[in-house]
C-alpha cells in the first residue's frame, strides 16, 4: 500500500497484486512437454487403433462368406482395410524401431511427408469405401425383410454393416493423425 492507505495506482487490474484484487498471472493450457508427448505417442496411439478397427472389419467381412465377390462395394472394403491393416502395422513398426533405437529409414522431411501423405490416402480409402457401401447394405436389407416370411436370416447385412462400421471408425483415427503429420510437416519438427 501507498503511504496513506491507497491502492497502488496500476493501469492494469491484472497487474494488482491478489491481495488487492488483482488475478494470477495465467498458465498455458498445453506445455511443450504435453504438445512434444502428444507428437511423438500420439500418431503411433491413432495408427493403433486405425490398426485394430481395420482388423476387424477386415475379419467380419472376409468371414462374410460370398458377399465380397457379388458386391463390388464389399470387395472395395476389403482391399481398403488389408490397405490400411498392412500401412498402420508398417508405420507403427517404423514408428517403435525409431523411438527405441533413435535411427529413422528416412530424413525427418521425408518421413513426415511420409507420414502426411500415406495418413491422408488411406483416410480417404476408408472413407470412400465405406460410403460406397452403405447404399448397398440398405438395399440387402430392404431384400431380407421382403424374405423374412421365407425364414431368411439376416446375418448378411449384419455382418456386412459391422464390417462397414468399422472401416468408418478406422478413418478417423487416421484423420486425426494426418493433423498430426501436417502440423509435424509444416513446423519441419520430429519427434
Amino acid at each position: 500500500m501507498e503511504p496513506g492507505g491507497q491502492l497502488p495506482t496500476v493501469g492494469n487490474p491484472a497487474e494488482l497484486p491478489a491481495e488487492f484484487g488483482g488475478q494470477p498471472p495465467l498458465r498455458p493450457i498445453a506445455t511443450r512437454a504435453s504438445t512434444e508427448a502428444l507428437l511423438k505417442y500420439g500418431s503411433l496411439i491413432l495408427r493403433t487403433l486405425a490398426f485394430v478397427f481395420s482388423v476387424i472389419s477386415f475379419s467380419v467381412m472376409a468371414s462374410n462368406k460370398g458377399v465380397f465377390d457379388a458386391f463390388d462395394e464389399f470387395s472395395y472394403v476389403l482391399a481398403a482395410c488389408v490397405l490400411s491393416a498392412v500401412y498402420t502395422l508398417l508405420q507403427n513398426i517404423r514408428h517403435t524401431n525409431y523411438y527405441l533405437s533413435g535411427n529413422s529409414l528416412f530424413a525427418k522431411c521425408t518421413s513426415n511427408l511420409v507420414d502426411f501423405v500415406g495418413d491422408q490416402i488411406i483416410a480417404y480409402l476408408l472413407l470412400s469405401s465405406a460410403s460406397a457401401a452403405a447404399p448397398t447394405i440398405s438395399k440387402i436389407r430392404d431384400v431380407e425383410k421382403a424374405l423374412k416370411a421365407f425364414g431368411a436370416d439376416k446375418k448378411v447385412s449384419a455382418m456386412s454393416s459391422a464390417s462397414t462400421g468399422m472401416a468408418f471408425l478406422a478413418f478417423f483415427p487416421l484423420a486425426i493423425s494426418a493433423m498430426i503429420s501436417g502440423y509435424k510437416l509444416s513446423t519441419k519438427t520430429y519427434v
